[in-house]
């Protein structure tokens, strides 16, 4: 090893940032079950199961609170004695998700598989790549290399700048497979006053938490319409006009508020119902 004898304190200072860069790239790095200032994750409760050969099921998927179906999963029974395998799959109907996956498994995309508290990195034989049909796993047939069994794991996805995970379970090898969906970080943004157009309108809620009474809706600008969405991002309420006091959910949990403003701005609010 060869040491720089005229700039010590240069030394120094090369060997400290080295040292400090990775940890500090480690501690930015979203974590699996982590949940950012500013987002939201919420239950999804998707619990599909199958016992009869060729069969299949399926429930759908929203990832960023626009009231659209995003994706859906996907479960499949075929005969594993024969040639036809068992296999859970994600569907992504946006072109621009990405998710975290193996590259040396051929012919099916498979995402990487972390823990609870694991950084949500994307190294080794995984790259971010465009989804679509995104195996999850399988069992059976021929060529189908698994895995078939995941309990509790997270996968990660994003798009644009945004970055969530996705809590899922399967089991493919009994003679019932199942596939349950528990958790998703949402890619909304919801903290208060966040805007999808420009930053100048504002808006605030009281109260918030909510005790069941009604919610009065403070704004400075003008307001076109309120929708009030539950965590799924289900309307579940509307109100026209430039209303500024709306009713309570009649179910304890977490809500979004959506408001369009006068000139044609969103902002989006989180709300909890206690």
């Amino acid at each position: 090893m060869v040491y720089n004898t005229q700039h010590p304190m240069r030394s120094f200072l090369l060997l400290a940032l080295t040292l400090l860069l990775p940890f500090t790239h480690l501690r930015a790095q979203l974590l699996a079950g982590e949940v950012p200032d500013g987002t939201m994750a919420y239950q999804v409760g998707i619990d599909l199961s199958l016992t009869t050969s060729f069969s299949a099921d399926s429930a759908d998927l929203e990832f960023d609170c626009d009231d659209f179906m995003d994706g859906w999963a996907r479960l499949y029974r075929g005969a594993p004695e024969v040639d036809a395998p068992n296999f859970a799959m994600l569907d992504f109907l946006d072109d621009n998700v990405e998710v975290c996956m193996d590259m040396t498994s051929g012919f099916a995309q498979r995402p990487k598989y972390h823990a609870f508290g694991e950084p949500l990195d994307c190294s080794g034989d995984f790259e971010w790549q465009l989804a679509d049909e995104l195996y999850l796993g399988d069992y059976g047939g021929f060529g189908f290399i698994g895995p078939w069994e995941v309990d509790s794991l997270y996968i990660a996805y994003r798009q644009g700048g945004a970055m969530g995970w996705i809590l899922l379970s399967f089991e493919l090898s009994g003679e019932t497979v199942d596939l349950q969906i528990h958790e998703l970080l949402s890619l909304c943004q919801l903290t208060n006053g966040m805007e999808e157009g420009t930053a100048t309108a504002t808006l605030t809620l009281y109260p918030n938490p909510g005790n069941g009474g009604p919610i009065r809706v403070e704004s400075n600008t003008p307001l076109q319409g309120i929708e009030l969405l539950d965590a799924t991002g289900r309307l579940i309420a509307q109100y026209g006009g430039n209303t500024r006091t709306i009713e309570a959910p009649g179910s304890s949990g977490s809500y979004l508020l959506r408001a369009t403003h006068a000139d044609g701005r969103r902002s989006v609010l989180r709300f909890v119902q206690q």
